[in-house]
């Protein structure tokens, strides 16, 4: 029996890469030295939308290979995810600013 609504979706669990962990982890402390406060919005933020993306995984942008992106608020970071059939494997996140797309590890 399919328990999911337009009103009530069926929620994923998100799982994270040891890539996506270190990608996160870097760019938090290159800007926590420059300003902590932003550091930890950032951080707020990331995990906000993950938890958005548990619920509507269909909102990111299609890329590449399967892979969806979806914009880290204010921030020039796009998160990196693939949704399957019971989970969102969050990949990573990329400065919008490198010269190269985001490539899965």
């Amino acid at each position: 029996m399919d328990t999911t609504t337009e009103n009530n979706p069926e929620k994923k669990h998100a799982r994270y890469t040891i890539d996506c962990a270190e990608m996160l982890d870097e760019a938090i402390e290159y800007l926590r030295e420059r300003s902590p406060r932003q550091a930890e919005i950032m951080g707020n933020k990331f995990f906000e939308i993950i938890s958005l993306l548990e619920t509507f995984p269909e909102i990111g942008t299609i890329c590449q290979n399967g892979m969806r992106k979806f914009k880290l608020g204010k921030f020039r970071y796009n998160i990196y995810y693939r949704e399957n059939e019971n989970n969102i494997d969050i990949l990573g996140i990329w400065h919008t600013s490198r010269g190269t797309e985001f490539k899965e590890p």
